[in-house]
């Protein structure tokens, strides 16, 4: 693609580029689109709409109608999509404005607990899948209506059937029979069998083969998650019209890795459907809000078979999704960015979110300890572990295993070293210190999101110093993962 003249929301196709969110737009957006310019970058402005963001209804509705994981940003799809587009237009950047994680999932809470790294085994129920389905076309609804947004991302692994990975091969070919009409197996099936060679950056191949009985397993697994997602797709085409976006696929929130055959298997299937995919998520082994601590040389052969694969059957660049790492400063971990341009040479997207929040909470916690900010912070963090412990103690959706470890591990620290009382890198408070911001009083309102606005904004001093620690932040994704002049 060539340079774009015209600032503003657009549709960027396939490029490399950075994704952030936004999920506090008034004070998060200064910062991330002056580093866009800095660098002439044309990148993306997003929230989840399976978490962060909601339609107008659900955030404006009485406290208590929706979890509090719903929406949890208390900002609106309309508000950050239109409020980006204007911000962008008027610094003079390109942007393209993503409804990111449209997420068919039984709940909020659940596709949150994901974020923790708690991955409850289930299938979702037909009454939850209509459910979802709904609460989806409502936001893409909204998004729609926006006349702005450019790219929609889909999470459906909550339908993958796992048990067909564990069955006998005698049971997969009986229920693949069951399943799947005569013609469309044979059809399926001709399309596997057969070793096939991808190219890969720096003038390597890489060569995946999937035999009949892996074909029919992975049938069984993907079957629903195909089905659901062309019906979003189509969904999402029907209420844009001619107007174009991107559609990005997402396997990124499992609890195992993908394997480069279901990456294959997927994106050939998906093909066959005759819909386009610009960008694909498979879990390339990334914790959320955890530098990457694993075998590198690993990480960049197992990303080069999934880059490979779908440039091969798509054209599609990665989506690297769980992007933040284990501080504001600390990227993914030394040399993480480094073996991904190499897997992939340069040709990425890459995603990041609940960092910016975590670098407000530091900031905020750093001050001295009669400050106004220091004040609003620690009741941030006393309401948010007040919460969790009433969970905890009332067997409430929050309290699964990983949070009461977190807990307990907060405890103990505190108890060997009391200044680690309210310390903004506490595990607990790090994965869930997104509640503060949808804690509403009877009349709605969203009490601490308030007042960190009106305190950002009115306090001149620490407003100008946050703008440029989230300039520093998002310049350190971009030149660490060579983004600039991304449109040529």
């Amino acid at each position: 693609m060539g340079k774009l003249s015209k600032p503003g929301p657009t549709s960027l196709g396939v490029v490399k580029h950075p994704a952030i969110g936004i999920r506090l737009p008034e004070l998060f957006l200064p910062g991330i689109l002056t580093a866009y310019k800095a660098r002439n970058v044309a990148g993306d402005l997003m929230l989840s709409f399976g978490r962060e963001t909601a339609p107008e209804q659900v955030i404006k509705a009485k406290p208590g109608v929706w979890e509090i994981t719903r929406g949890h940003t208390g900002t609106s799809i309309k508000k950050y999509m239109t409020m980006g587009a204007r911000e962008a237009t008027k610094a003079g950047v390109t942007v393209e404005i993503e409804a990111d994680h449209l997420i068919v999932i039984g709940s909020a809470t659940a596709a949150v607990q994901r974020i923790a790294g708690y991955h409850a085994e289930s299938h979702i129920s037909p009454q939850e899948l209509k459910k979802s389905l709904e609460y989806n076309k409502l936001a893409v609804d909204e998004a729609a209506a926006t006349g702005v947004v450019g790219c929609f991302t889909t999470d459906t692994s909550d339908l993958f059937w796992l048990e067909a990975d564990r069955l006998s091969a005698a049971r997969v070919r009986k229920l693949f029979a069951e399943r799947f009409k005569p013609t469309e197996a044979r059809k399926l099936l001709a399309r596997y069998g057969r070793k096939r060679t991808f190219k890969a950056p720096g003038g390597k191949q890489v060569s995946v083969s999937i035999s009949g009985v892996r074909a029919m397993r992975l049938a069984l697994k993907f079957q629903d998650s195909l089905k659901i997602n062309a019906q979003i797709y189509r969904y999402c085409k029907r209420k844009l019209g001619r107007k174009p976006f991107s559609f990005e696929i997402s396997l990124d929130e499992t609890a195992d890795m993908t394997d480069p055959k279901e990456t294959l298997f997927y994106l050939t299937e998906w093909k066959a459907l005759g819909l386009p995919c610009h960008y694909f998520a498979p879990n390339i082994g990334f914790g959320k809000r955890a530098d990457f601590k694993g075998d590198m040389a690993a990480l960049e052969r197992r990303t080069r078979q999934h880059h490979a694969i779908a440039q091969g059957v798509s054209k599609a660049l990665l989506s690297i999704h769980s992007g933040s790492g284990t501080t504001p400063y600390s990227g993914k971990g030394k040399g993480t960015y480094e073996a991904l341009l190499a897997a992939t040479g340069g040709e990425l997207k890459y995603k990041i979110s609940g960092v910016y929040f975590e670098l407000l909470m530091e900031m905020l916690a750093a001050l001295a300890p009669r400050s106004k900010g220091r004040k609003l912070y620690n009741e941030i963090f006393d309401a948010v572990l007040k919460l969790l412990k009433t969970e905890v103690r009332k067997g409430g959706p929050l309290a699964q295993p990983l949070l009461i470890e977190q807990l307990d591990k907060y405890d103990r620290q505190v108890k060997r070293n009391p200044r680690k009382k309210r310390d903004p890198r506490a595990d607990f408070f790090r994965f869930n210190s997104y509640l503060a911001l949808n804690m509403r009083d009877e009349a709605g309102k969203r009490y601490f999101r308030d007042a960190l606005v009106k305190y950002v904004k009115g306090d001149q001093e620490f407003r100008s110093r946050f703008d440029e620690e989230v300039k520093a932040l998002t310049l350190r994704l971009i030149d660490g993962l060579d983004f600039a002049d991304n449109l040529g």
